[in-house]
């Protein structure tokens, strides 16, 4: 589905922060399903020492720590996060003074200067975004990256094989009877909405773990 207009309705911003503030460290139990496709993410990203990152909704901080490793000692790694609870968690997992780069907002408005990052990575976040909210958010990622920047982003997506079809068939029926059950997330597909947004050189990759299909996004400033 390239045309994001037509995702159906998730839940709010406040039903997500609620939502993910209850399940707090249980989130990591989607690494079953996640893992494969936040490493193929994070390999993406190309990190390097000294760079400037962004991570658009931090979760539990294990990637937040591999982003701080990779990128010091003279990088900054920033966090930011609609929970509290998530928060709290990454900064138990990353050691200051990266535990003091994380805030609590909201990433239609990212609370940062034009040209200020070299990277932002987002993982499961985009998936469960009003669809109305998304170009906004892919505009501020593009004000907040200086050139020529990278971004990288992991979503859950329309399965491309037989197993992948049938469990993303499964999802959307449970969706369709409670959005909130299943954290808001559906699939999506963020190539076009990216070209829209101004990246260029825009590259896609589907990984399939245990039958959840994620959608890799590279794209460029």
């Amino acid at each position: 589905m390239n045309n994001i207009s037509q995702l159906p309705e998730t839940i709010t911003t406040p039903q997500a922060q609620r939502f993910y503030d209850r399940l707090g460290i249980n989130h990591d139990r989607g690494e079953r399903y996640e893992r494969l496709a936040k490493e193929v993410g994070l390999a993406r990203l190309a990190l390097a020492p000294g760079q400037w990152v962004l991570n658009a909704g931090v979760g539990t901080g294990k990637e937040q720590k591999l982003i701080q490793a990779a990128i010091a000692p003279a990088g900054v790694a920033w966090g930011i996060d609609i929970s509290r609870v998530m928060l709290d968690l990454t900064r138990s997992r990353v050691a200051p003074p990266g535990s003091q780069a994380l805030c609590q907002g909201d990433i239609q408005r990212l609370p940062f200067p034009a040209g200020t990052f070299d990277r932002i990575f987002c993982t499961y976040v985009l998936d469960l975004i009003p669809a109305g909210a998304i170009p906004t958010i892919l505009r501020e990622f593009h004000r907040v990256l200086r050139p020529p920047g990278r971004v990288v982003l992991v979503s859950l997506t329309e399965g491309t094989t037989l197993a992948s079809r049938a469990v993303i068939g499964a999802w959307k029926s449970f969706y369709r009877l409670s959005p909130l059950s299943m954290g808001g997330c559906r699939p999506i597909r963020l190539t076009h909405a990216l070209l829209k947004a101004g990246f260029s050189r825009v590259q896609r990759q589907v990984v399939v773990q245990l039958g959840m299909p994620s959608e890799v996004v590279v794209a460029q400033w």
